[in-house]
């Protein structure tokens, strides 16, 4: 299964966007699906439910990350990194107008009313 059909497939199991996108990927660099999760695991909805950035992006980040740190060659491979990081931000804003998860669903989860509205209108489902 493709990388983007798993992380469908664990959204849609309930893991977190950031969950989702990061361990989709991270088999491939030795990092099982257990410690992903846990290590995207506050990722989730802009940052614990903050409506920060959205977590399908920081779990992308990670993978960016993983994909392109050669070794321990920090210093060598972090402008690589930065450059990929920003281009994948970049394309996610041109996609989608926004890196801001609030900005993206449009509700604010952090109020009874807002989870209301997104449980009604499955939001999660529609948005994410």
């Amino acid at each position: 299964m493709k990388g983007s059909k798993k992380a469908i497939s664990d959204f849609n199991k309930g893991y977190n966007c950031a969950q989702s996108v990061f361990s989709a990927f991270g088999e491939k660099f030795g990092i099982n699906k257990e410690q992903s999760r846990s290590i995207a695991g506050g990722f989730g909805v802009g940052f614990g439910r903050l409506q920060e950035t959205c977590g399908a992006v920081t779990g992308a980040i990670m993978v960016i990350g993983c994909k392109f740190l050669k070794g321990n060659e920090w210093p060598a491979s972090k402008e690589v990194i930065y450059k990929k990081a920003r281009d994948f931000v970049e394309k996610f804003k041109q996609r989608n107008g926004t890196v801001n998860c609030l900005e993206l669903i449009g509700v604010n989860f952090g109020t009874e009313e807002g989870m209301r509205i997104t449980k009604e209108k499955n939001l999660f489902r529609e948005k994410c």
